[in-house]
């Protein structure tokens, strides 16, 4: 069968970048697409259209020889270095890892005539705290970290080259993904809980665990990823939600219900953690018809990957 596209995916060994490589491979629709995965963290399985290559997107020389022997039609980036916690640590660091990286990625598009980029963002991290009901995409963005400023930045970079140089672009800025595939330590508060009780070991909160943010469901998220793919959406910046705040007391409650011996330990609160955000999904809805999981359904297949890992 002809490949129809060659992605290459930025991330892939990540916890969203395993679920979009499960889903293509697992939807017959995909069958004509190939994945070429550039990662610093090497997967040594081998999957059907898909392939490995290990290094760091940031050395230009690795992304000459990949554009040299694949003729990519897009790329997916999702990778990041840093989480908002640590990119204040080095924020140097942060920017030549992310930000002069992502920049020579587009050069290295432009250059092999790659005219599509997916890009995943933040739904929390560009907005800083705003203590708004509903943040929408027009809101002034006020970053409280590197990670949320780099993110922001990169989004305006991939403005730039799209008005000078025409490379297309899809800015999905996400809220808190969880699910399947997630194996950080830290970020990811649902999924870490779920393994602390496993586990038997007790969960961190910062702050009074009383703070309200949107979170989706990350098979939710994929699908909803290739439906605006499929529709041809480019050019748009989309926040991608649940467009529901769910209060950390409440999950870690719902979790205790299934591990009732959960300890919790709630610490002073991180001046880089956005606390309170739910996201304005209008934009989102107008362009896909969508039924998200369940909440607790979907906290109850969360479980069942935690416990599928241990076995």
């Amino acid at each position: 069968m002809p490949v129809k596209d060659t992605i290459l995916l930025l991330g892939g060994s990540g916890f969203i970048g395993r679920n979009i490589i499960d889903f293509v491979i697992n939807n017959k629709e995909f069958l004509d697409h190939r994945i070429v995965v550039l990662s610093r963290d090497f997967q040594s399985e081998k999957t059907n259209g898909v392939e490995y290559v290990s290094g760091d997107y940031g050395d230009k020389n690795i992304l000459i020889r990949l554009f040299s022997k694949w003729n990519f039609t897009r790329v997916f980036h999702c990778a990041t270095s840093t989480t908002p916690l640590s990119s204040n640590n080095n924020i140097l660091a942060d920017i030549n890892g992310n930000l002069i990286a992502t920049i020579g990625l587009l050069d290295v598009m432009k250059d092999f005539g790659c005219f599509s980029i997916l890009y995943l963002s933040s739904g929390g991290a560009v907005y800083g705290d705003k203590n708004l009901e509903m943040i929408s995409e027009q809101t002034i963005c006020s970053p409280v970290s590197s990670y949320g400023v780099i993110k922001l930045t990169i989004e305006n970079f991939l403005r730039l080259y799209q008005k000078q140089f025409g490379i297309n672009y899809l800015i999905l800025r996400v809220s808190n993904p969880f699910g399947k595939f997630h194996i950080s330590e830290k970020q990811g508060v649902i999924n870490i809980a779920v393994r602390r009780a496993l586990n038997n070991e007790t969960i961190e909160v910062w702050g009074d665990g009383n703070q309200s943010k949107d979170y989706i469901f990350v098979d939710d998220l994929v699908k909803i990823i290739f439906r605006l793919l499929k529709l041809g959406i480019v050019n748009e910046t989309i926040n991608i939600g649940s467009g529901q705040a769910y209060q950390l007391n409440m999950i870690l409650n719902t979790i205790k219900m299934y591990f009732p011996k959960l300890q919790i330990n709630y610490v002073e609160s991180k001046s880089t953690d956005v606390k309170d955000f739910c996201l304005d999904i209008s934009l989102m809805k107008s362009l896909v018809d969508f039924k998200f999981t369940d909440f607790e359904e979907a906290i109850q297949q969360t479980i069942f990957w935690e416990k599928s890992r241990l076995t």
